[in-house]
């Protein structure tokens, strides 16, 4: 058990955690600063983010959208595209079609007779403390959306798997790899199918839909566990 932890700690590390350092190094190198700094903010990165988990990789990855913004010119990250009532229909749809998937599992599940743990993040967010369950909150429902949207559907989907293999095969591996990284067989099905709504999202609406639909999904499992909580107490 001890050693699986171990691998799920150096998959998550290296898949989601490196990468907005790698991306942040490259721009870096791209202004010619120097190569020594760079290495011991890379030892720094890599470092806090032991003890902080996702929130170093979010502020670098906010660094690299800004970089972005300024390199490439504001549309592929401008906010002000963002149109609230479109993204909140976009959900409403994302959600019509997660309950459907939810009720088949469910339905497959109880027939097969087969009872599936839930997902690591859920189990340990309901057994902690309200304190340390209201701090988690922001980590959650915001620095994890940022972060994962922007490694797993900006980076993986759109700039390394759908040049090499198309929109329909990028959208297919990188959310298998992103179902895959939460370790959890309960939620794999709605985990993938956020994945590929998600590289829906950002190829033809942009980033920051992606990132509402994230962060909505995410808002509605942490207001679920609260209430549980709130009426435990």
């Amino acid at each position: 058990m001890f050693k699986l932890d171990i691998i799920k700690d150096v998959l998550v590390f290296s898949i989601v955690y490196v990468p907005p350092f790698l991306v942040f190094s490259k721009f870096w190198r791209d202004k010619k600063k120097s190569n020594l700094l760079l290495v011991l903010i890379g030892i720094a990165y890599m470092i806090t983010c032991i003890f902080t988990e996702n929130f170093i990789p979010f502020i670098f990855v906010l660094l690299n959208i800004r970089y972005l913004r300024h390199r490439d010119g504001p549309y592929e990250f401008d906010i002000r595209r963002f149109k609230f009532f479109k993204a909140l229909a976009a959900v409403v749809v994302f959600y019509l079609i997660t309950i459907g998937i939810s009720i088949t599992e469910t339905i497959i599940l109880s027939n097969f007779r087969v009872e599936l743990k839930q997902q690591d993040i859920v189990t340990h967010m309901a057994n902690m403390s309200l304190n340390k369950f209201l701090i988690m909150i922001p980590v959650v429902i915001i620095f994890a959306p940022i972060l994962e949207e922007f490694v797993f559907r900006w980076l993986l989907f759109k700039k390394i798997f759908t040049k090499r293999m198309g929109v329909y095969l990028a959208a297919i591996l990188s959310s298998l790899i992103f179902a895959v990284i939460h370790f959890s067989l309960n939620a794999f099905p709605i985990i993938l199918w956020i994945g590929i709504y998600n590289c829906y999202l950002i190829n033809k609406k942009g980033y920051w839909y992606a990132v509402f639909n994230h962060c909505a999904f995410n808002s509605v499992t942490v207001a679920a566990l609260l209430l549980q909580k709130l009426n435990m107490m």
